[in-house]
């Protein structure tokens, strides 16, 4: 006669005796993490581009959500907590955006909020022919818009760099790219305290000439993309 079979002992009933204490640990970092969140304070502003970015990662599926026209490159300055300069910097950007679109300008002019305030980009072609530092008319309308916008704080500080590409020029105007470059910027300058009305202490000219290309300038559309007029606008803590 074949031995019976023994049966094995039958497992204590209810969860093994460590998963109570794993379960209480999870549970009290579970309510760790809580508190810190409710401590925390939410800044209104991050919260709000932050929302509108993810508006416009799911465009067409959550269409009861209002849509703002806020990029990647938009981001939140660090102003010193300033949330309303701050709000304004943000504000700035997308009214300039909108001006931009509505002109068919969205290849030429780009706009980003940076650390201190906005910034606007004027690539070639619509800002100056080649060699020359007349502001061409097709970017006046445009630049109009852009002035009465950023004029709307007066306490903002305005920068305008002027950038050209590695081509040389020598010529009794422009000796140098230094020149050219320098010209550019002023002239961006003089256009927006004359036909922008902003105030001339609140403006300065920068040319840089070749030497910060944007890429490398190793072919014509490279050099296109360094032959620019940056604008920075500073949105400044308010004094108390």
């Amino acid at each position: 006669m074949a031995p019976r079979e023994r049966k094995s002992p039958e497992p204590p009933k209810g969860a093994p005796a460590f998963m109570t204490t794993w379960g209480d640990m999870c549970t009290l970092l579970l309510c760790f993490f809580v508190m810190l969140l409710a401590m925390s304070t939410i800044d209104p502003a991050k919260f709000n581009v932050a929302a509108s970015s993810f508006q416009n990662a799911l465009s067409g599926v959550l269409e009861s959500y209002p849509s703002v026209m806020i990029t990647k490159d938009i981001l939140i300055p660090r102003l010193g907590g300033d949330e309303q300069n701050k709000r304004m910097a943000v504000d700035a950007a997308l009214k300039i955006r909108e001006v931009v679109r509505k002109e068919g300008l969205e290849d030429a002019v780009k706009v980003k909020v940076t650390e201190s305030g906005i910034a606007v980009k004027l690539s070639d072609p619509i800002g100056f022919d080649i060699g020359e530092s007349e502001i061409k008319p097709e970017l006046i309308p445009t630049l109009k818009s852009i002035c009465e916008i950023i004029n709307r704080v007066p306490s903002t500080q305005i920068r305008v760099e002027g950038h050209t590409d590695d081509l040389p020029i020598k010529s009794y105007k422009f000796p140098s790219n230094w020149e050219l470059s320098s010209s550019r910027a002023l002239n961006v300058v003089k256009f927006m305290a004359s036909s922008g009305r902003i105030e001339p202490s609140r403006l300065s000219a920068i040319g840089y000439g070749e030497y910060r290309p944007l890429v490398p300038n190793t072919s014509v559309e490279n050099r296109k993309m360094n032959r620019r007029i940056e604008i920075f606008v500073d949105y400044l803590k308010k004094d108390n």
